[in-house]
């Protein structure tokens, strides 16, 4: 270390250790609306007190703060949104992802962050009721909360899925963890001809049925409540989607949901998992290294897998032929697509 670090260093140190500031920030911009009110015009401080009935100061105080970190810009005392912020956090947008803050800055997981030293010390999560709790209430906030996530990014799945059965599409796909359903709801827009069973716990399908019913598309799905690793998944389905669950688990129980998913998927038939894949030396994919702490906070023994270790957990069932297809940004995913190998005849 130099002895004599820069102040620019000192500052990126400071603003570092300050993050969680920023968390705070957007996340009372979204609990207030402000991001809202500002797209519609009230944008200079006076007016954004008087909307929302708060005081001048504390007002001015959140705004000037979220000039800082970037989310806001000011101009001669009038408070506007960038163009990508207002696309993502301004209610009514296409593209609004506001809804996520109810996931992300999750109480239960603020307040873990805040022992993060204690979780490392355990190495694991220190929640009596983490992922892994059967039918935990967490996932219904999840499955409202990451509803327009979905949406955004099932047709991307779709067009992985094309690419995945060119020529003879799928007719019986099953789709685990399913959460808001829409990454199955897209495979089905995509292939007329399909069906489609959607898996997860009893409490969060009576909040996908309702969806499903509204893209007209109920008469196509079988919700079927249930847990991953003990119930009957059914079998013969030509594709099979894993989207946001690997993370939960160790190698090891992956593997065992991995032999599970294997037993249903038909011979010739493909399973695609959708996650964040680090890179093989864990340097890059910044979101896939950083999402890791969130499973080391919520579970006993998640984590992010590079696509060397998706080979090994798939592999170790049967599945082959294992790759790695990247989503288009800006969204933080990839896709690890692999095959059970036809029927000898």
């Amino acid at each position: 270390m130099a002895d004599n670090p820069k102040a620019v260093d000192i500052d990126q140190v400071f603003q570092t250790m300050g993050g969680y500031m920023a968390s705070a920030a957007v996340k009372a911009g979204l609990d207030l609306e402000l991001f809202t009110h500002i797209s519609k015009g009230a944008n200079f401080l006076e007016e954004l007190a008087t909307t929302k009935s708060v005081s001048p100061r504390a007002i001015r105080i959140l705004c000037d703060a979220l000039v800082a970190f970037g989310i806001l810009e000011k101009h001669d005392g009038r408070y506007q949104l960038p163009p990508l912020f207002a696309a993502m956090l301004v209610k009514g947008s296409p593209a609004y992802m506001g809804a996520m803050s109810k996931v992300v800055l999750n109480p239960i997981l603020w307040e873990q962050a805040g022992k993060l030293s204690d979780v490392v010390r355990a190495g694991h999560s220190l929640l009596s009721e983490g992922a892994e709790a059967p039918d935990n209430p967490f996932w219904q906030d999840f499955q409202r909360g990451s509803r327009q996530m979905a949406a955004a990014s099932g047709p991307i799945l779709a067009e992985i899925a094309g690419s995945v059965f060119p020529r003879v599409p799928p007719k019986k796909v099953l789709d685990i963890a399913s959460g808001s359903g829409y990454y199955g709801f897209a495979v089905l827009q995509k292939f007329r001809d399909a069906r489609l069973v959607s898996v997860d716990w009893p409490s969060v399908l009576k909040l996908t049925e309702p969806i499903a019913e509204q893209l007209g598309l109920k008469d196509r799905v079988e919700f079927l409540p249930g847990d991953i690793f003990k119930d009957d998944l059914g079998s013969g389905y030509d594709l099979v989607l894993a989207v946001n669950i690997f993370h939960h688990f160790s190698m090891k129980k992956n593997i065992e949901l991995a032999r599970r998913l294997y037993a249903a998927t038909a011979p010739g038939g493909s399973l695609i998992i959708v996650d964040m894949v680090p890179d093989e030396n864990r340097e890059k994919h910044r979101f896939a290294l950083t999402f890791a702490l969130t499973m080391l906070i919520w579970t006993q023994e998640g984590d992010t897998y590079t696509l060397a270790e998706y080979d090994k957990m798939l592999g170790a069932v049967g599945y082959r032929d294992v790759m790695l297809k990247e989503v288009p940004r800006p969204l933080p995913l990839q896709a690890v697509v692999a095959t059970k190998q036809p029927t000898r005849t």
